[in-house]
């Protein structure tokens, strides 16, 4: 049986592509054959279905050539995508597909590709990666503080707003994506919703989507991958309590929403030091604020690959979510689980789905400095609290995120959609 996977991107861009990543390899071990659908990138990583990428010009590229022609070609592409319906159809005469995998499809590959799909009958399941559908900036912000006013349909709150980057251009033009497709009923198309967070279920569900064609199957992550690192590279038992080179560990994008410079607040005056490893629109911002401040045990690391991450996260005392945004999945907080590490999260969006407080880490109201500071220093100064906890979320992770786990959902709703598991 051939599935078909679409994303806009075929290349690591996020916790979307280790989703995609990993359930794609789920397929494969199941006996599907994936064939994915995406843009040409040079980035890619290398498949042999390369063909069916739609060659597709660069959004940012042309916003930056600004001239009317190019602003046209903008929203035209960016709304209904002609070359990837024209890509598409040669992928559906050469393959027959039972069903369709979407992921993050919006711009580059546009959910126009559902008229097509569903006109040769093929049932379309979508992971929901974030709120696009229903919240035209994407993650329910506007100008740095958490928005629900498109929640009741009326998207020019978007534009009003300039929800998106800041520009009424381009919230104009994220305003009118949502109109289209909502006034279409484009998205009643779709089979199945498949949804990583029990709060990103809710809010699509308050916000009119049918409860029967949402299906709460978390993520599923390729624990192996870790269990190998461990085994290769042994925990550093030296970094302990008593260790001048011990740390907390902050591992993501540096930008307001994700709460970074709470995180800093907290830790300033404590004497504990912070690493923060990622980079994003705010990281020179705050390495000025931190040098302004004179404030010398907090260290910027900037971007860091996958196998720099799981270092630091292995000896890591405890890593620290302070989100001021509703985060659906955060993959670092299943990582440092599953490398039985407690987590401090906020309680915004899924987190509080993950960091069982008291259990598998703590939790404490997002944005509150005080809050945060007090309870890095109970687990700074609670080793043995430390490890309880780490060693719960580890447990917690492997029973939840394993990729068995994962496929009994996905045969649920595959069963529901009368699509034969192999």
């Amino acid at each position: 049986m051939k599935v078909l996977m679409v994303s806009w991107a075929w290349y690591p861009s996020g916790g979307d592509w280790t989703y995609l990543d990993n359930v794609k390899q789920l397929y494969e071990q199941k006996g599907y054959e994936v064939i994915p659908f995406s843009r040409q990138n040079e980035r890619n990583v290398e498949t042999i279905y390369t063909n069916n990428f739609v060659a597709t010009e660069d959004f940012k590229v042309l916003n930056g050539k600004k001239n009317l022609i190019n602003g046209l070609k903008v929203v035209k592409d960016s709304i209904v995508s002609l070359p990837a319906l024209n890509k598409l159809e040669e992928i559906l005469a050469a393959h027959d597909f039972e069903f369709a995998h979407l992921h993050n499809i919006h711009h580059y590959i546009t959910p126009a590709i559902i008229w097509k799909l569903k006109k040769k009958g093929i049932k379309i399941l979508w992971t929901l990666h974030d709120y696009k559908i229903i919240c035209p900036e994407n993650s329910f912000v506007s100008n740095g503080v958490v928005c629900e006013k498109c929640m009741t349909g009326n998207f020019y709150h978007c534009a009003t707003n300039k929800c998106k980057k800041e520009s009424f251009a381009a919230s104009s033009l994220a305003a009118l994506d949502a109109y289209f497709y909502h006034q279409t009923k484009t998205y009643e198309k779709v089979d199945a919703f498949l949804c990583p967070s029990q709060f990103l279920l809710e809010k699509f569900k308050a916000f009119g989507f049918p409860n029967e064609k949402l299906f709460l199957t978390n993520y599923c992550y390729n624990i192996d991958l870790i269990d190998n690192y461990i085994s290769d590279h042994p925990l550093d038992d030296s970094v302990d309590a008593d260790s001048k080179d011990r740390y907390v560990l902050y591992v993501g994008r540096v930008e307001k929403i994700k709460g970074v410079k709470t995180l800093i607040d907290a830790v300033n005056g404590t004497g504990i030091k912070l690493k923060i490893a990622g980079s994003g629109n705010e990281l020179d911002a705050l390495i000025e604020y931190v040098n302004g401040l004179k404030i010398d045990n907090i260290e910027f690391l900037g971007f860091q690959r996958k196998d720099a991450v799981f270092s630091l996260t292995k000896n890591a005392a405890f890593v620290v979510c302070p989100s001021e945004w509703y985060e659906n999945f955060p993959f670092s907080v299943t990582e440092s689980f599953l490398f039985a590490k407690a987590v401090i999260g906020s309680n915004m969006g899924g987190i509080p789905e993950l960091v069982i407080d008291g259990k598998t880490g703590l939790l404490f109201e997002a944005g509150d400095v005080l809050a945060l500071r007090q309870k890095i220093q109970l687990l700074w100064n609670d080793e043995e609290l430390t490890k309880e906890l780490g060693t719960n979320a580890r447990k917690h992770a492997v029973e939840i995120f394993n990729a068995s786990n994962h496929w009994n959902k996905l045969t649920t709703v595959l069963n529901k959609l009368n699509i034969n598991d192999q």
